[in-house]
């Protein structure tokens, strides 16, 4: 996997080597003792997943370049290294808004254009009829959720390439008493660890959201409700183990610094939390609990932006084995049917 610097591509290259790239993982119990696993990352996967990356840029302007900075890289890792195990990753660079793209008047058409023309390269000169997978995480949940509305959902033949959209941190939303409606007529929510086609979306919290949460509102006289999914459970709303995963570069101090699992490349936490879907009204969250092992000395994760934004940060690498997981079960399924 690589980021690429030129407009309109989409470029990949597997993470296999190098101290700060490889997959390899410690996994950390309630005590504290660990065991080391290799994970593999196969010549030829069977399917693509094309992943466009958070809201990282902190350039004075309202739009980033095109330039690979240590912010997009390092998140780039973080979140859609793993799923290197399972599919060729495509990670466009484009010009998003930036942390300061309000002061600067930053543009997100030129973001959604950056991407737009990325996925179709990626159609022309990559895609060969496999499946793929959409992965994204805040702003570029956003974006592909434009991207899925306008170029794929209502494009059999490109749907039909859909293995699922992994839309975390966004706004999408259905309608009430459906799995369907509100963001996309034709993908409808996940339901299960075989469904494919369809969308897995939630944003995390340690707790109840604030009234001014972010990612929370919804016109209720729309009749429509924030998605979440579950994915340790998809259809399911009761509680459920998840297995969070992170990188030890640590970006936006997910896990607290002067930890010593910063020092690790790769760290699991099983059994650590456990997460639910929660509705009321027209909001909805991924409801995550620690758990109340006797000793355990692994850390808790942060809200690392802020009260109003829960374990935004975290939304991907709080449930990341399990992402990973269901996305492999997903492609199963699909590869099973074409």
């Amino acid at each position: 996997m690589s980021l690429t610097g030129k407009p309109g591509s989409a470029s990949r290259a597997p993470l296999t080597t190098g101290a700060r790239f490889e997959l390899t993982t410690d996994i950390f119990t309630a005590s504290g003792a660990h065991t080391t696993v290799a994970v593999s990352v196969p010549a030829d996967p069977a399917i693509d997943c094309f992943y466009v990356y958070p809201t990282v840029s902190e350039e004075h302007l309202g739009n980033a370049d095109l330039v690979v900075n240590p912010p997009e890289r390092e998140t780039a890792i973080t979140q859609a290294a793993r799923f290197s195990h399972l599919c060729r990753v495509y990670a466009p660079l484009y010009r998003q808004t930036t942390a300061y793209s309000d002061q600067y008047h930053g543009d997100p058409k030129l973001a959604y254009a950056d991407v737009l023309a990325a996925w179709k390269d990626y159609l022309a000169h990559y895609n060969d009829g496999r499946g793929v997978v959409l992965i994204e995480h805040s702003q570029g949940s956003f974006v592909l959720d434009l991207l899925l509305q306008q170029q794929i959902e209502n494009v059999p033949s490109t749907r039909k390439l859909l293995v699922s959209a992994v839309l975390l941190g966004g706004d999408v939303v259905v309608a009430d008493g459906s799995s369907a409606g509100g963001t996309f007529t034709h993908v409808p929510a996940c339901r299960s660890t075989t469904e494919t086609g369809c969308v897995v979306a939630y944003s995390s919290w340690s707790r109840t959201p604030p009234a001014d949460a972010d990612l929370q509102d919804v016109n209720a006289g729309k009749r429509e409700h924030v998605l979440c999914v579950n994915p340790a459970a998809p259809g399911s709303s009761r509680p459920t183990p998840i297995t969070p995963i992170f990188a030890g570069i640590n970006p936006q101090m997910i896990v607290p610094y002067g930890s010593k699992y910063v020092a690790y490349h790769w760290v699991e936490f099983p059994g650590l939390y456990t997460a639910r879907c929660v509705q009321k009204g027209t909001r909805a969250w991924l409801l995550v609990s620690r758990t109340n092992t006797p000793g355990d000395i692994r850390p808790t994760v942060q809200e690392a932006l802020g009260p109003t934004n829960g374990l935004h940060a975290a939304d991907v690498n709080i449930a990341l084995a399990n992402l990973v997981s269901l996305v492999a079960s997903q492609s199963r399924a699909w590869l099973s049917r074409h």
